[in-house]
């Protein structure tokens, strides 16, 4: 009985000091998301200041799903099953075009990339405007037909924990059909 009794406190103990680990799950994908991520609400996405113009607030388009952990936000949309569009040397060239306004405008911070991800790849866009870093990511499965957009802003003076932020999502995403 004392035993039991001390198994017992003990599981109580563990399962009040142990953090569950976030899972983002839409149609199509899971991703385990690091520890200290945290979802916001639609009322805190649509509370932050970059989405009100004086005091009227703009209709919020932009990902579903934001999570937020320290000075990093995570945007995740929902998996594209367009294939038109999962097109990646396109869909780069078409980026690479669209931000080469901030280029024209003296912003040299813009790059993309297309990466293997063992049979997957991932389009990565990075650029960064005042003291703000953004990351833009389209990750598709092997056979072309899902992809998981997704973005990160983050302060200039976290970069590296962004990028390390970046890798470990990206590492993370597990398309379920």
């Amino acid at each position: 009985m004392k035993k039991t009794f001390v198994l017992f406190a003990l599981f109580i103990i563990s399962a009040i000091n142990c953090d569950a680990q976030l899972i983002h799950t839409r149609d199509f994908v899971k991703i385990a998301l690091p520890d200290g991520v945290y979802k916001l609400s639609k009322q805190q996405v649509e509370a932050i200041p970059q989405f009100k113009v004086t005091n009227r607030p703009l209709k919020y388009t932009g990902p579903p799903d934001v999570y937020k952990t320290e000075n990093i936000s995570i945007g995740l949309f929902i998996v594209n099953t367009d294939a038109m569009n999962n097109d990646f040397p396109r869909k780069k060239n078409f980026l690479d075009e669209l931000y080469s306004l901030l280029k024209r405008h003296g912003n040299n911070s813009y790059t993309s990339s297309i990466k293997n991800m063992g049979k997957n790849q991932v389009l990565i866009i990075n650029y960064k405007i005042n003291d703000k870093g953004y990351y833009r990511f389209y990750y598709q499965n092997e056979s072309k037909t899902l992809t998981q957009a997704g973005e990160m802003e983050y302060n200039i003076a976290d970069r590296s924990k962004a990028e390390a932020l970046l890798n470990d999502v990206l590492n993370n995403i597990r398309f379920t059909k």
